[in-house]
């Protein structure tokens, strides 16, 4: 299915004072055995990105549900005693806007994805009560899996980051991976444990066209540049998507990044 909603910070944009960051963040993932590394990995990354506070999440009651699920957070303790307290996880008007979206939005721009019932304003205006400012969540969908997300928060009155929004949009993703990797390694985890499966291979055109869709371009684009058409670049970004079993092509960049068939400095050429 081609993906038709594009915003200008989705794309491979990242600010040059924000790629060591991110490529730092993308290195230790990929190294990180325990959970405890992972959530302290994000405590210090979303600091440098300009936000407070990150939630990496499942869809599913975290304060409910015995199942191995993705529930790493750090967000303030009266904001999550009342999300516990009133049940405002199914209503939460963010991870209802992830089903609508392929994606990464802002919170500011959740009026827009979904009609808001009085109980999610509710829930929004508890927000705020609770000190939280905007945010940017980045939704995970993967055949198979419970819808998941990974959201970055900013206290009451703190200046929002815009500037980060692409760079946090792949740490969002490669924090999601690593929780999955973790889980595939069966590892003392929270997370949802599937059998690991041999890692795909993509070929050397489907590799030139993840690479260029990776820095933004159309598939216009990158017909022009490979000498190809239009619908050879869309099918050969289908193909590699299917491989992977990923939803949009974000998460077939970041999929590729983690298997090491492509590395960072290719998406920032």
């Amino acid at each position: 299915m081609v993906e038709h909603r594009t915003t200008p910070w989705v794309c491979v944009e990242i600010s040059m004072g924000l790629v060591d960051d991110v490529q730092e963040f993308v290195r230790q993932a990929n190294r990180i055995t325990e959970v405890k590394e992972l959530q302290d990995l994000l405590s210090g990354t979303v600091q440098k990105l300009g936000f407070d506070y990150f939630a990496l999440v499942h869809h599913v009651n975290v304060f409910k549900t015995k199942a191995n699920v993705v529930h790493l957070f750090d967000f303030p303790k009266s904001w999550t005693d009342l999300v516990d307290k009133n049940e405002y996880f199914s209503d939460d008007p963010v991870l209802v806007a992830c089903q609508k979206s392929g994606t990464p939005f802002t919170w500011s721009e959740v009026p827009k994805l979904i009609s808001l019932t009085e109980r999610q304003q509710e829930i929004l205006r508890g927000a705020q009560q609770a000190g939280l400012g905007d945010g940017f969540t980045v939704p995970i969908h993967i055949p198979g899996e419970i819808t998941g997300a990974c959201s970055f928060g900013t206290r009451s009155g703190r200046e929002f980051p815009h500037a980060a929004l692409p760079a946090a949009n792949y740490v969002g993703c490669f924090a999601f991976e690593a929780a999955r990797r973790l889980a595939q390694r069966g590892t003392n985890t929270k997370f949802p444990v599937r059998p690991a499966a041999p890692r795909p291979k993509l070929t050397r055109r489907q590799l030139e066209c993840v690479v260029l869709a990776g820095r933004g371009k159309s598939d216009q684009d990158v017909a022009e540049i490979l000498g190809i058409s239009g619908q050879t670049v869309h099918q050969h970004i289908e193909d590699a998507k299917r491989k992977y079993e990923v939803g949009t092509r974000m998460q077939l960049v970041v999929r590729a990044l983690f298997d090491n068939q492509l590395a960072f400095f290719d998406l920032v050429n």
